[in-house]
């Protein structure tokens, strides 16, 4: 039988929505990446159910403010935003994880002893595959 593997995450990157040009930060917090999927459902006949979509939504907290500086990440409402990878590069036998054609937004967040950005991504796919595609 196969065992999943761990999600410890060492690095977040960012790339190009064809997944080329990654960019690396270092710095995140390890305990404040989440890959939440949820699937909502249709009723069809004789109130059986079946997923009608998936909605994807991962975060993560980073120290490294170069985010900020990267023209792939959506960081002023002003902007236009732009599709992106996002990588979650896993620990030595943990998962990766790359989310591709997607907007990766930021935003500061003031918890704790310093200021942290707070990274989002969000994708509705048919298929839980077609959202994160593991490594």
């Amino acid at each position: 039988m196969a065992i999943t593997k761990p999600l410890i995450f060492t690095n977040i990157g960012i790339g190009d929505a064809d997944g080329t040009n990654i960019t690396y930060y270092p710095l995140h917090v390890s305990e404040s990446a989440t890959v939440t999927v949820t699937p909502t459902s249709d009723v069809v006949d004789n109130g059986q159910t079946l997923h009608a979509y998936y909605d994807l939504e991962v975060q993560a907290i980073s120290f490294n403010t170069n985010l900020f500086s990267d023209t792939r990440v959506y960081t002023n409402t002003t902007a236009e935003p732009k599709f992106a990878t996002m990588f979650l590069v896993g620990a030595t036998g943990a998962q990766n994880l790359n989310i591709g054609q997607s907007i990766v937004s930021a935003t500061r967040v003031y918890d704790g002893n310093r200021t942290g950005i707070q990274i989002t991504c969000t994708k509705r796919a048919v298929s839980d595959d077609t959202l994160v595609n593991p490594s």
